[in-house]
């Protein structure tokens, strides 16, 4: 267990040295003279795309670069400028010709070259002057700029290979053939869960699919069961207005049967009253005659105890 922490920490200081090369010391003289002449060379990468820069400002940086380094890049700027010259008109002329051109392409080149390093080492010769130029001057093409950055990330991985130790190599080879075997693992595992999730999802979605089924079956079974009530109910309706119309029929024929009858039962009970009517009044005569018969018998009698009294 304490081996293995060993192990661990010693590569994950590696990581760390991986991911911030600025954290690398050089420990030996030979590292120190690779690892010079690699920044040497970013070093003249970068002030040598700054070049043409500087040569389109020239007169902005005269009075900051001096005679000597103004003189050099005219006589840069008037080489470059003979070979584009010559390399253009060579691909327009005949056969002898563009061979002699090449020839002076050749020998402009090998000049140009000169040049160029007789600016970088003027320049470079003054820490102060390139740091004020890379602070003015501080646009760069593209390609060139993508060239310094990847010289830059080849310099610190020089670096880090040789701080690397055989033995750490070793860990390191060890360290990514294990993470080899577990991504390998893990893959396999992952292909196993996705076989798994794959069978799962086809299941389910033939568990789906005869739901989608059954509930088509079911939604079909409800309209055809809507469509026979609205029949039903239709036949329902046609038959109660049917009945109905019969009933009312039926029913307005007995109310004329029964208006009829109260009519004759009407004409009948007016007959009935008069004839009450008659026989009341000739009981109501007689009454009256029996009234006077009783009075009088009364008063004939209320005499007759008065006399014999």
């Amino acid at each position: 267990k304490g081996m293995a922490t060993s192990k661990m920490a010693t590569i994950t200081l590696d990581a760390v040295k991986m991911s911030d090369p600025r954290q690398l010391k050089p420990d030996s003289i030979e590292t120190e003279r690779i690892v010079m002449v690699l920044d040497e060379t970013i070093a003249k990468l970068e002030m040598s795309s700054l070049i043409p820069c500087i040569i389109n400002s020239l007169d902005k940086f005269a009075d900051v670069l001096g005679p000597e380094i103004t003189t050099n890049l005219i006589e840069y700027q008037k080489l470059s400028n003979e070979t584009e010259h010559l390399l253009s008109s060579s691909e327009q002329g005949d056969a002898p010709r563009a061979e002699e051109q090449r020839g002076c392409v050749c020998l402009l080149e090998r000049r140009l070259k000169c040049s160029v390093r007789n600016v970088l080492r003027l320049l470079l010769a003054n820490p102060l002057l390139c740091q004020a130029l890379k602070q003015e001057a501080w646009t760069r093409e593209s390609p060139a700029e993508a060239f310094i950055k990847a010289f830059g990330e080849f310099r610190n991985f020089m670096l880090e290979r040789l701080l690397t130790s055989p033995v750490e190599e070793e860990e390191k080879i060890q360290f990514m053939e294990d993470i080899s075997l577990r991504i390998k693992e893990n893959t396999e595992a992952i292909t196993a869960l996705q076989a798994e999730l794959a069978a799962a999802t086809r299941t389910r979605e033939e568990e789906i699919h005869k739901k989608d089924n059954v509930i088509k079956d079911l939604k079909t079974s409800m309209q055809d069961l809507t469509k026979d009530c609205k029949a039903s109910i239709q036949q329902l309706k046609q038959e109660g207005q049917k009945q109905r119309e019969e009933e009312l029929q039926a029913s307005q024929a007995r109310c004329a049967r029964l208006q009829q009858d109260i009519q004759q039962l009407g004409t009948q009970l007016n007959a009935l009253v008069l004839e009450h009517r008659v026989s009341e009044l000739a009981l109501r005569k007689r009454k009256c005659r029996a009234e006077k018969e009783i009075v009088n018998w009364i008063e004939k009698y209320d005499t007759d105890i008065g006399e014999k009294q």
